[in-house]
């Protein structure tokens, strides 16, 4: 059985909502055993000596990362298998939603390969843009692009990679 740990900071939901998805497959797709942790001042000296798999997440808003999952990302990972996924509502994943590809391709390297390659001392497994949504103070959405069925696709390629 694996032991995963994922880890996530999340400014409307969408974000806590995919680890959820992730967490689910994995446990019930993989036989997993799945730790799951919002970022907080509490939160942030995980002991990780337990896991062998890392996910980590992020939402991207106003062109950058929720600050505790960034910092994060500084941590020691050696030897462990380390996954990390954004929630990009309105630029990346957008992009790719309308088939703009060449801008996909940009906002994916702004916004996920620059942040992990320059924080990150391992290299990940695997990288993901996953949708999310921007909500209003009233509740209502701006914009709502996730999609459950892309969190648990991901999952099923970190739980085949994994097992």
């Amino acid at each position: 059985m694996s032991k995963t740990l994922i880890v996530y900071g999340t400014r409307f939901g969408a974000t806590e909502k995919s680890s959820e998805v992730i967490a689910k497959t994995l446990k019930e797709d993989y036989n997993h055993e799945v730790d799951v942790v919002k970022l907080s001042n509490q939160s942030e000296n995980v002991d990780l000596t337990s896991y062998e798999n890392i996910i980590i997440g992020s939402s991207v808003a106003m062109f950058s990362w929720t600050k505790r999952p960034k910092k994060f990302l500084k941590n020691d990972f050696s030897g462990k298998k380390v996954f990390v996924f954004v929630s990009s509502a309105a630029l990346t994943y957008q992009a790719k939603l309308d088939g703009d590809m060449e801008k996909y391709e940009k906002w994916k390297k702004r916004f996920l390969d620059n942040v992990v390659n320059k924080r990150l001392k391992v290299k990940p497994i695997s990288t993901m843009v996953l949708g999310g949504w921007i909500k209003k103070p009233d509740g209502t959405y701006d914009l709502n692009n996730w999609n459950e069925e892309d969190a648990a696709n991901w999952a099923d390629e970190i739980g085949k990679s994994t097992s």
